[in-house]
């Protein structure tokens, strides 16, 4: 092996151990990411809440301003809408979101639950 060959499989190497670090902390760093919890009724933020943060399960009624209600249900990293009074009930229907982008939305009053975070994933891509 010549002088030459040697230098140039030195940099090949330290090329290749200092990408697979950089890749290694990148994907250390994505990991940790926060999911919030967007709650919004009639337009107005009325409760952020931490996803991560969540230890034990939590239930709320929120009340539009009819008098009309939808139970949220918090466990740790989700959320859903398990119980409310509206015709249809497909906010209920809905199920869990735990996922950045996800979104709960119940038309008849007027609330969304939408969740924001650092990871969006992405399922498809049309080109």
């Amino acid at each position: 092996m010549k002088k030459g060959d040697k230098i140039v499989a030195i940099l090949v190497i330290s090329l290749v151990l200092i990408s697979s670090i950089g890749t290694f902390f990148f994907k250390q760093y994505v990991k940790s990411n926060h999911n919030f919890a967007i709650i919004k009724l009639d337009g107005k933020i009325i409760q952020t809440i931490d996803l991560n943060a969540v230890k034990t399960q939590k239930e709320w009624k929120v009340y539009d301003k009819t008098g009309n209600y939808n139970l949220i249900e918090i466990l740790p990293g989700k959320i859903r809408v398990k119980d409310a009074d509206c015709t249809g009930k497909i906010c209920v229907k809905e199920g869990w979101v735990s996922q950045s982008g996800q979104m709960l939305v119940c038309l008849p009053h007027k609330l969304i639950i939408n969740i924001q975070g650092k990871n969006n994933t992405v399922d498809s891509v049309v080109r």
